[in-house]
């Protein structure tokens, strides 16, 4: 080999003597065959595309209408809570005036048993 022995004028004649080789030929049947076998490829990708879009469109849709769902339940939820409060306050005011009932009524009663202890005593006297 005359490029391996360093000799640069002989390495640069004996390259040059080299045919020159050509690029390859393609023939139009060999382009149309990639042509349509890429077309081939961009179809299927073309599908597994639209058929993943699809699917993220679904997923995407799954997600809205979840969404509106919960912001629904939120309101409920708040609803809920304001009647809770309102709930827990009508208590509170039952408690208070069932409070002041038995504040009333307990010297009430004391005096209805001290005189009907009287009462008993003046039959008692009576007899």
């Amino acid at each position: 080999n005359a490029c391996l022995d360093f000799d640069f004028s002989s390495c640069v004649l004996h390259c040059l003597a080299l045919p020159l080789s050509a690029p390859p030929v393609m023939t139009y049947a060999q382009l149309e065959s990639l042509i349509n076998k890429w077309s081939l490829e961009l179809e299927d990708q073309e599908k597994h595309f639209l058929h993943q879009a699809t699917q993220v469109n679904a997923w995407d849709q799954t997600l809205i209408e979840n969404g509106e769902k919960i912001t629904s339940l939120h309101r409920e939820v708040e609803k809920v809570k304001l009647d809770q409060k309102r709930l827990d306050q009508e208590l509170d005011f039952i408690l208070s005036q069932q409070k002041e009932l038995e504040d009333l009524l307990t010297p009430l009663e004391e005096s209805v048993k001290e005189q009907s202890g009287t009462i008993y005593l003046q039959h008692a006297d009576e007899e």
